[in-house]
């Protein structure tokens, strides 16, 4: 029978799981209410704020001892955190609705790539090519983003028996919109960007370990940001500022509370446990969910691809997984040995 202190290793897997669950929803509501007329300034603008009203109180109350004092450095990391994580959603829905939603669907899983890199550029990720840890990491995570590359580009034959029937309104394309050289520099950028905060995150939360408090700051600098950046790009239009109670108002709450407040928390603190590779990999995850969620909630057909991609992508995940597990085995049983040295060697100086 597994142990209680065995099935807490596994909190950081769990929590990766239902964020990317959580997610998942926010595409199926936020596409609803960008159907519905929402600008996506003002869905950013008000998910930032919303975050910061629901997050600030938990950070006062839960770290008031032990957050530690800000300093200029890191209130000025704290600033290029939170516009980061602006500009990346701004960049990523302006691109969106200038491609396609399975065009920005397939980016989103480059992040885990792009992330490896700069972690191991940054040396906050080590890989040992020879050991068969750091091999199955990198082939692990090649494998994940091929099969979401799959999944989401190669449609296959539509599997009829799990047919949902008619095709929702939601999935209908504005050809207007489409222009894909500029909503590709976009969404790669805004994905660039995205790698960068994940890396550049475990960094800022060495010098100021307080999650929530660091997710609360992040979240505040996020929403004047986005608000400047609306009023920049749509200037006097007081009317697209209006949010019905309607689905629009469902999706700000939502993206506010769910995934901009406790997402950003949930995936802090796994990077304070793993490292942003840990937390990068799970993206994947988000592509085999929203699939799930498109069959049920807009009606899309499951094809072949899907299948077959999301396979890949499950076993891309768990050897990735499997490699970091590896490494973490090897270097807990190096630090046990030095420790034994160690204390061996206080031994014979006591005699």
């Amino acid at each position: 029978m597994v142990s209680f202190k065995e099935m807490k290793k596994f909190k950081p897997h769990v929590s990766q799981i239902i964020v990317q669950v959580a997610f998942a929803g926010l595409y199926i509501i936020a596409r609803a209410a960008f159907v519905d007329g929402m600008n996506h300034f003002i869905f950013v603008t008000y998910r930032q704020v919303v975050a910061t009203l629901a997050i600030t109180p938990f950070a006062y109350l839960l770290e008031r001892k032990e957050r530690p004092p800000l300093t200029s450095p890191v209130i000025f990391q704290i600033v290029l955190l939170g516009s980061g994580i602006t500009v990346s959603q701004n960049c990523y829905f302006q691109g969106l609705y200038y491609t396609s939603s399975t065009f920005g669907s397939a980016a989103l899983n480059l992040v885990p790539v792009l992330t490896f890199a700069m972690a191991t550029f940054l040396r906050q990720e080590r890989v040992n090519i020879r050991s068969l840890g750091g091999q199955a990491k990198v082939i692990g995570t090649v494998i994940c983003v091929g099969g979401a590359m799959v999944m989401t580009f190669y449609k296959g034959p539509a599997l009829k028996f799990l047919s949902p029937g008619s095709e929702s309104h939601l999935t209908t394309n504005n050809s207007k919109a489409y222009n894909l050289v500029l909503g590709s520099i976009l969404v790669f950028g805004s994905i660039v960007i995205m790698a960068a905060c994940l890396s550049f995150q475990a960094n800022v939360l060495k010098k100021y370990p307080a999650n929530i408090s660091l997710t609360a700051l992040m979240c505040l600098t996020g929403a004047i940001e986005s608000a400047l950046i609306a009023i920049v790009y749509e200037g006097n239009k007081s009317s697209i500022w209006a949010v019905g109670w309607n689905i629009e108002l469902l999706s700000v709450v939502y993206a506010g509370i769910i995934c901009s407040a406790l997402g950003m928390f949930v995936q802090a603190w796994c990077i304070s446990k793993r490292g942003p590779l840990f937390v990068a990999i799970f993206s994947p995850v988000g592509t085999i969910v929203t699939a799930i969620f498109e069959l049920i909630f807009l009606h899309v057909y499951l094809c072949v691809g899907s299948v077959v991609g999301a396979s890949f992508i499950v076993v891309g995940l768990y050897s990735t997984l499997w490699g970091k597990a590896n490494d973490i085995t090897v270097e807990d049983t190096a630090e046990s040995e030095i420790n034994v040295i160690r204390l061996f060697e206080k031994e014979e100086s006591t005699i």
